[in-house]
């Protein structure tokens, strides 16, 4: 039985589909559909224009999406998975390096190290060779690594790197990096990429074989490429000049990972005669979701003009919810999940969606004191950041002399002038004294220990503890161990912002609980560590804008949109200023019913205010956002268990069970068990 395979198409998704006649850009805006075009346009190429499954490569950023692009591209063409080349960018690299590394001294024995393998190499690099490095320094070096190499940088260039701001220490320990590597021959996730690039670059022979190969590209997310990404889709496919890319301008929000929306523009001058179509049918959002969106999106300068619209034009209004503090909102986001969930529990969970990790403090604390069920999506809890639990340790080390542990962790990520060799004479020192590892540095080494003002004052608190003031005790210890001045110097201001949570969730909390003692809240937030929610039926999802990228809830409530994180005031450019505001696009467009702006403070986000007031409704308590019921859904056909249904490539099959509002496990016989996506395949009865 033929597939039909435009139906329930739009015109510029069908269009896009058949289009092969020059390089294809498709701006396909938010929830417009463009896996539905990417998986259609592979099965068109194979099934109608008669190109094998191999010769035509899907990339993609994530293993998760190129399974699930292979398994739809399969649904629609019988072909099996395992015979299309959908890859990642990384996949791919390694495929070429496996293949065609040899010349380049890559054999058969090479392996990949995974990023905790690649941490460990180079501490203990630094521990040989650049032994004065922080924790935070050592982070920031592997960082910076990864980063050259995404620029085709490596240490054979050392006045290259020079240039790029690397220390001569930083080009040092980069260099006997790179010695590890060959000598134990490993490659790591960044070299996947810039290699291969490398090679295809300065063999023509080995270029030509990969042209022949595959003879159409596709490309998913690519606004999301970085430079070395880029370069590899221009060099498969420019000789064929066969290929698609599908990106979203208005959604590239990934420029601290090298992505850069130049590489659209690029792509135009790279592949002339480049034809654009624009996806602007949106089938996520409801009306006022949409029309609030398109105008913030609307007021950046760097995009290509475009307008997405929907067919569910009713919905609940957008939903500006004021407060004046952190504290404040918390407060009414909880009590707003707490009364739909006693009176319109379909519109949970709710996604909480902010700026940045440290403003998730203020959330999971009201939400656990409200028992709002929770999860923290793709992210840590507040207090098992490396930088909290460093703070939390200075608060137990002046607290309590004989806390080993603190110690450890003190000497390990401050610059108190312990190294490993100091600590380890320590340890033995203590273990034959049987006193604390604090007492025993003041007793063995009294001159280093007082030649630090933040261990000076340690001993003074250790004589005399203290028995309130615990948030300005732990702003100035944080002050004096000369913590926050590396942080400074290394530009860590995300680490430096929840130190500052840190410090006002101590004085909320001595406020709250005038008579309560230090180690009560210690005590709590290690229980609180263990206790965390892992039940799926929760009522909040937590989790930063950046992380809710290609995800939709059907309620979403936008934290902290106000002028310090929306747009962030770290961020002062034009170009910075633009990013900020399509990472507010992407936050706004994840929500299917309703969207909650919520403010966290007495002044609103410039993204806000220069909107039209018809497009929001304000709102001072949770009370007053809209009671209306989220726009009525087009209802499905629902398919039960043991029916006998036909699909158009495996023929007829009995269900097994519905896995979720879209797919079924079905029984295809000597086709075998399957998983269908019915918004990919239409399934007839019988």
């Amino acid at each position: 039985m033929p597939i039909d395979w435009l139906g329930e198409m739009n015109p510029q998704q069908r269009e896009a589909v058949l289009y092969f006649d020059s390089p294809l850009m498709v701006v396909a805006g938010a929830g417009s559909g463009k896996t539905r075009v990417i998986t259609h346009k592979i099965a068109y190429l194979v099934k109608e224009k008669g190109l094998s499954p191999g010769s035509v490569l899907g990339v993609t950023f994530t293993n998760k999406a190129a399974a699930e692009m292979k398994a739809r591209i399969e649904q629609l063409t019988g072909i099996r998975a395992a015979r299309y080349t959908i890859s990642t960018f990384h996949s791919l690299g390694l495929r070429i390096l496996r293949e065609n590394g040899r010349e380049m001294g890559f054999g058969p024995e090479w392996a990949v190290i995974d990023d905790g393998d690649q941490q460990k190499v180079l501490e203990r690099l630094v521990r040989r060779y650049a032994p004065g490095l922080t924790r935070d320094q050592r982070d920031q070096l592997r960082r910076r690594i990864n980063w050259a190499k995404m620029n085709s940088l490596y240490p054979n260039n050392p006045d290259l790197l020079e240039d790029r701001g690397f220390s001569g220490e930083e080009i040092d320990l980069f260099r006997r990096y790179h010695e590890f590597q060959s000598k134990e021959q490993v490659w790591d996730f960044e070299d996947l990429v810039s290699l291969p690039v490398k090679m295809l670059q300065s063999n023509p022979e080995l270029l030509r074989y990969y042209n022949d190969r595959f003879h159409y590209v596709v490309v998913d997310e690519f606004q999301d490429t970085n430079p070395n990404q880029y370069e590899m889709v221009r060099l498969l496919a420019h000789r064929r000049q066969g290929v698609t890319v599908v990106g979203d301008d208005d959604q590239a929000i990934y420029s601290w990972r090298g992505a850069s929306i130049r590489f659209l523009a690029d792509f135009e001058h790279d592949f002339p005669g480049t034809r654009v179509i624009k996806l602007e049918q949106n089938y996520r959002s409801c009306g006022p979701i949409l029309d609030f969106a398109n105008h913030v999106i609307g007021m950046n300068r760097e995009r290509r003009r475009k307008s997405m619209w929907t067919e569910r034009k009713d919905g609940p209004p957008v939903h500006i919810l004021h407060s004046i503090s952190k504290q404040e909102e918390a407060d009414k986001i909880t009590n707003l999940i707490r009364l739909w969930k006693r009176k319109h529990p379909e519109r949970l969970p709710v996604a909480i969606l902010y700026r940045i990790n440290s403003q998730s403090l203020a959330l999971e604390t009201a939400l656990a004191r409200g028992a709002v069920s929770f999860r923290i999506l793709k992210g840590q809890r507040f207090f098992d950041r490396k930088e909290v639990r460093d703070g939390l340790a200075v608060l137990r080390l002046a607290t309590n002399r004989d806390d080993n542990l603190a110690f450890r962790r003190l000497a390990d990520s401050f610059p108190l002038g312990i190294g490993p060799k100091t600590l380890e004479q320590l340890e033995d020192e203590a273990r034959n004294s049987n006193r604390s590892l604090l007492d025993t540095l003041f007793v063995s080494m009294p001159q280093k220990a007082r030649s630090r003002p933040f261990l000076r004052r340690i001993e003074e608190l250790v004589q005399d503890p203290p028995r309130s003031g615990y948030a300005d005790l732990l702003g100035s210890l944080l002050n004096l161990s000369g913590y926050r001045e590396i942080l400074q110097r290394r530009e860590e201001e995300e680490r430096l912002l929840n130190l500052d949570e840190l410090v006002e969730f101590v004085r909320n909390w001595e406020a709250n609980e005038p008579d309560a003692r230090i180690h009560d809240l210690l005590d709590r937030i290690s229980v609180d560590a263990f206790s965390s929610d892992r039940n799926d039926a929760v009522d909040a999802f937590l989790l930063t804008m950046h992380n809710a990228k290609g995800l939709e809830f059907k309620t979403v409530i936008a934290a902290g949109v106000n002028p310090t994180y929306l747009p962030f005031f770290l961020r002062k450019g034009l170009a910075e200023w633009e990013e900020e505001r399509r990472l507010f696009y992407v936050a706004s467009t994840r929500a299917i019913h309703h969207l909650i702006v919520s403010t966290g403070s007495d002044r609103l986000s410039p993204f806000i205010s220069n909107l039209p007031p018809h497009l929001y409704r304000f709102a001072y308590a949770p009370e007053e956002v809209s009671a209306a019921a989220p726009a009525t859904e087009k209802t499905e056909r629902e398919e039960v268990s043991g029916e006998m249904v036909t699909h158009p490539i495996f023929g007829r099959g009995r269900i097994e069970k519905r896995i979720d509002t879209h797919r079924l496990l079905v029984d295809f016989g000597e086709r075998g068990r399957k998983v269908i996506d019915t918004t990919i395949v239409s399934l007839s009865p019988g």
